[in-house]
């Protein structure tokens, strides 16, 4: 403990004293505390040589600490600006419903301003939300694939929304609400295989034919492919499975060789 202390303190000599520069060293000397515990659990006793380990893998702090107050700054900012900024989209989204509907007399579709902007600002939220859930620990990535999952839907349902009101009776719009799960699906994967999810295998084989399921319905109820001959894209979608199946056989392939050599 000694140790890491007298490097820290050693290593923002330079820094001036001040209480930005108290709380980014505590940050530091907790970060290497949760780190010297942690290869202690792996089985190393030596005292010198974690912290050997823990010092070396520290880096520059004094380069650190201007991130640490940049991203403090940013921190800041955020905090007062989101509500405000929140409250001015409020304010705009308001005024424009308004004079567009004084303007065209279409209450009956103007309303779709609102429920944009509320969609809107609920999608940006969410978003500022998962980016701060992907820095913090897996446990909580399936909180951010829930709201991906959220911020999809919400835009399917806008869509759906607007093209039932501002187009032609005589088109189909309901494929959009399929199409929005398929969208959200395809998300949830990118983001499972983006951050490494233990279970991101599983989903692949469920959510392909699902996918393929959602794209059939989209695209037969438009006419672009019949019902009777479009369901070759389920069976795509299980020949997609297949084909993840193969790669990872494949991929550890090289793993069945190296354990039949070390026996022979």
């Amino acid at each position: 403990m000694n140790r890491l202390i007298e490097h820290i303190e050693s290593s923002c000599r330079n820094l001036e004293d001040n209480k930005n520069t108290y709380r980014y060293k505590r940050k530091v000397l907790e970060d290497m505390k949760a780190k010297s515990k942690e290869l202690s659990g792996i089985g190393l006793a030596d005292e010198n040589v974690i912290a050997d380990l823990v010092i070396s893998e520290s880096g520059n702090l004094e380069e650190d600490f201007i991130e640490f107050e940049k991203k403090k700054k940013r921190k800041k900012l955020l905090k007062i600006g989101l509500p405000v900024g929140s409250l001015v989209f409020i304010v705009l989204m308001l005024v424009t419903y308004f004079i567009v509907s004084g303007v065209t007399c279409a209450w009956g579709k103007t309303w779709l301003i609102i429920v944009g902007g509320v969609f809107a600002l609920i999608i940006f939220l969410f978003i500022l939300l998962i980016a701060k859930l992907c820095t913090m620990r897996r446990v909580f990535h399936p909180i951010a694939r829930v709201l991906i999952v959220l911020c999809t839907i919400l835009l399917a349902v806008f869509t759906f929304l607007f093209l039932h009101i501002m187009v032609p009776t005589e088109l189909y719009v309901w494929p959009t609400l399929p199409a929005g799960v398929a969208v959200a699906l395809i998300c949830d994967l990118i983001f499972s295989f983006g951050t490494k999810q233990k279970l991101r295998t599983i989903s692949f084989f469920f959510y392909m034919p699902a996918i393929a399921t959602m794209i059939y319905v989209v695209l037969a109820a438009n006419s672009v492919v019949t019902w009777g001959g479009g369901w070759i894209i389920i069976l795509l979608g299980l020949f997609a499975d297949l084909a993840y199946i193969i790669y990872m056989i494949a991929s550890n392939m090289k793993y069945f060789t190296y354990k039949q050599e070390v026996e022979e």
